[in-house]
């Protein structure tokens, strides 16, 4: 059970749908948590209510079928349509059993996003992994009005406006679910940045200590010093490592190796390709790539651990 939590345009969806190809589309159960709104575009409007407020979701909905996909029951889905304001049908979710491969039972992997995925205490105590995607706001906007204009039918004006106007929400319902995260991963602009290059952008990731530690020292040896493409710093509360954007294609696939020596016979299970790609560009990003590697690693270590103290079963 993953949860991804982040303000709108944050890059959930780009992060969740990497993780998921990376482990296999057939192993994997996505969820948006964002399908849980009480109303659709026009009653919001008429009531003053933004979807970033729980009290326009139905938490106890949300909370009652992430129970039950933990327990590996299946779950009947609100549909909430982003292009029309409105709400589809339900659909389906089968139980989320394991996958028999080569003789073995894999289990299946729950990949939660949305606004308030890490919300409450409920939905957090069921999830493996925990991530929080904090990207530079200025880029977080330029992501949003890009997304809701190509995809959403806005005008740029319209997104602007509904940017300022849910702001007291994000601050006040979306942000502070940053401190529960055992992953916070922030997506910052290089100096003299391009919006037409986003494989160029840096990206900071907060490894909380409450997680395994992974030995990052024979990268952070193979990473030029006076560069400093690949940093690690040993904060309070997290270990925080730092990859920038123009990061060379060796010493990336030498992180890359690293994280398949540690996952072990975990790895066979991976599917590299595809990782690291944004939904409007056609060229990948090293620092996308690796983040969805690392948060696909501490997974599969976190579902580990579950397995061994017995909390977490194959059924």
């Amino acid at each position: 059970m993953l949860g991804i939590a982040g303000d709108s345009g944050a890059g959930k969806t780009t992060i969740s749908s990497g993780i998921a190809r990376l482990l296999g589309v057939e192993r994997t159960t996505q969820i948006c948590v964002d399908d849980y709104h009480k109303y659709d575009r026009k009653q919001r409007a008429a009531l003053g209510i933004t979807p970033l407020n729980p009290e326009c979701n139905y938490m106890d909905i949300m909370e009652q079928h992430v129970r039950l996909l933990a327990q590996g029951e299946p779950i009947l889905k609100p549909v909430y349509n982003h292009s029309t304001g409105t709400f589809d049908p339900p659909v389906y979710v089968p139980a989320p059993r394991a996958v028999e491969e080569g003789g073995r039972l894999v289990p299946r992997v729950v990949v939660l996003e949305g606004l308030l995925t890490l919300y409450s205490p409920e939905l957090r105590s069921r999830y493996h992994l925990k991530v929080y995607l904090n990207p530079e706001e200025e880029l977080r906007r330029e992501w949003k009005i890009k997304r809701d204009v190509a995809k959403r039918g806005y005008t740029p004006e319209q997104v602007v406006a509904d940017i300022e106007r849910r702001m007291p929400d994000s601050e006040a319902f979306i942000w502070p679910q940053k401190e529960h995260a055992d992953i916070v991963v922030r997506f910052y602009r290089p100096p003299g940045y391009d919006p037409e290059n986003p494989s160029t952008l840096n990206v900071r990731i907060a490894l909380r200590h409450s997680l395994p530690r992974l030995n990052l020292t024979e990268v952070l040896h193979l990473a030029d010093e006076e560069e400093a493409l690949i940093r690690l710093e040993a904060r309070k509360n997290a270990d925080v490592l730092d990859i920038t954007g123009n990061v060379s294609a060796e010493k990336a696939q030498a992180l890359e190796n690293l994280i398949w020596e540690a996952l072990g016979p975990h790895a066979e299970q991976f599917n590299p390709e595809l990782i690291g790609t944004f939904w409007d560009k056609a060229g990948q990003s090293y620092p996308l790539a690796l983040t969805q590697l690392i948060i696909a690693y501490y997974l599969v270590k976190m579902r580990e651990l579950a397995i061994q103290k017995g909390v977490l079963h194959y059924a």
